[in-house]
């Protein structure tokens, strides 16, 4: 399955004031990952909303251990790779490194959603396409 790698440096926003990390913007970068990912696959955003008219990518289930932190100024890269693909989901396994360590091993499963046919307030997960299958196989 496919696999891209994000890389960031920890800025000084991202940390508390013990200098570490805040939780949450581990799930920040998951979702940078996520969208690198979709880009490398020839998935981008914009070609998504135009050619299956995909609203967002929102998230079922999400989750992450915590075996390390990271610290201001910390160069990191987050390996997001593609698990599953099911009919209307998607598995994605993220591992966020400071180098050979790991700091954090986590997960999310999202759906791309478009407008319910008969509602157009409304949203529903679409089924993935074989195109979108193999671009992300």
């Amino acid at each position: 399955m496919r696999s891209a790698i994000y890389h960031l440096r920890v800025e000084f926003g991202d940390c508390d004031p013990a200098d570490i990390v805040h939780y949450p913007n581990f799930y920040r970068w998951f979702d940078a990952a996520t969208q690198q990912l979709f880009v490398e696959a020839s998935l981008p955003r914009e070609f998504l909303r135009k050619e299956y008219a995909v609203v967002g990518m929102p998230l079922l289930e999400t989750g992450a251990r915590y075996k390390n932190s990271a610290r201001f100024g910390d160069r990191l890269t987050v390996e997001c790779s593609v698990v599953e693909c099911a009919r209307k989901s998607i598995r994605l396994h993220h591992l966020v490194k400071r180098g050979a360590d790991l700091l954090v091993d986590g997960f999310e499963v999202r759906v791309l959603v478009v407008p319910h046919p008969d509602d157009p307030q409304r949203l529903r997960a679409m089924e993935l396409t074989e195109a979108i299958r193999s671009a992300l196989g």
